[in-house]
């Protein structure tokens, strides 16, 4: 069975400032490896190995201009023979990478 979770996120930056910053946590490699991204520069693919005892994780980030501002989407997808999600890694994986975006864009821009 696959554990799939998706959550949507919004940033107050244009979508060039988010998938700038997506790009940047994305390149500091640990937990994120083998990363693409489409020539929009709208769609990002890693794979999350958050540490050596938990199993790679697919995850897909989705950027959509809205209202003077970014929503980032994230998909997680687990490898096909995990049976639950115990601890909400899934969930947490998705936060972490939306709470980096949000520093990145601070750091960078000011503003989230």
């Amino acid at each position: 069975m696959t554990i799939r979770r998706q959550i949507t996120i919004d940033f107050l930056a244009e979508p060039q400032a988010v998938s700038a910053a997506v790009r940047s946590v994305l390149a500091r490699n640990p937990p994120y490896r083998w990363t693409t991204e489409s020539e929009s520069e709208s769609v990002f693919t890693t794979i999350v190995k958050p540490s050596w005892w938990f199993l790679d994780t697919d995850m897909t980030v989705e950027l959509q201009p809205a209202h003077g501002g970014t929503t980032m989407e994230v998909k997680t997808e687990s490898q096909w023979y995990i049976l639950g999600d115990v601890f909400d890694l899934y969930h947490r994986l998705i936060r972490e990478l939306a709470s980096d975006v949000r520093q990145e864009l601070e750091l960078t821009n000011g503003r989230s």
